[in-house]
């Protein structure tokens, strides 16, 4: 049976670089993206992809999104979706980067028990962790702290439906966020990850690592 994969923010980066390596592989390989009508490179991946319209701050696209895959099991679901706090307000970034996820991922939970592999994987950062148990006072590190800190909470009751879910912090990556002289490279970042993932287990579930496969502390 043809293995299937959905991934959260795929239009550009490591979401874009994830789908080229799943579709290249073979997988159904469903995607998002907020521009649908304006698919870029997307448009441009080969094998069995389909590319669907969520902005992941709106509840009524995330119910449209679950409704479009009622009958399909997800094997691999990895929310990539983020931000910076570049000209943005505090609200919309911790809305994006640290509840966005939690809803996204429990909306499709249906889809990802159907799944034959069932495994989760929430793209964090290691600005998020707590150096000596404070909280980052930047915007940005601190919605990602608020990430880490929920899915420490809400992982076990995922954990409850056998789905294994892990976060990562994907290395200072050469995309638009990283910017072009980032010592990885999406396909390094990407290929890393897809390691872990193959190889994760639900004894792994609730870790946060890096893009290498070694454990970040929180």
């Amino acid at each position: 049976m043809t293995k299937s994969v959905a991934i959260i923010g795929a239009s550009r980066g490591i979401g874009l670089g994830f789908a080229r390596a799943y579709a290249e592989e073979g997988w159904n390989t469903h995607v998002t993206t907020r521009a649908i009508g304006e698919p870029g490179e997307l448009g441009k991946i080969k094998g069995h992809i389909k590319i669907h319209n969520l902005d992941v701050r709106n509840s009524q696209q995330i119910a449209a999104l679950a409704e479009e895959i009622t009958d399909i099991g997800i094997d691999v679901l990895i929310h990539n979706a983020g931000v910076n706090d570049t000209g943005m307000q505090v609200e919309e970034v911790m809305k994006i980067n640290a509840e966005a996820p939690f809803d996204v991922v429990s909306t499709l939970l249906p889809a990802i028990a159907r799944g034959s592999m069932k495994k989760v994987a929430i793209l964090t950062s290691q600005m998020g962790a707590r150096n000596g148990g404070a909280t980052p006072s930047g915007t940005y590190g601190k919605s990602k702290c608020v990430l880490n800190d929920r899915f420490r909470e809400i992982e076990m009751n995922w954990r409850e439906l056998g789905i294994s879910s892990i976060v990562f912090h994907p290395g200072w990556v050469a995309t638009d966020m990283g910017g072009r002289f980032a010592p990885v490279s999406v396909e390094e970042s990407v290929n890393g990850m897809r390691n872990v993932i193959e190889t994760l287990t639900s004894a792994d579930s609730g870790s946060f690592f890096n893009w290498k496969g070694k454990k970040h502390p929180w």
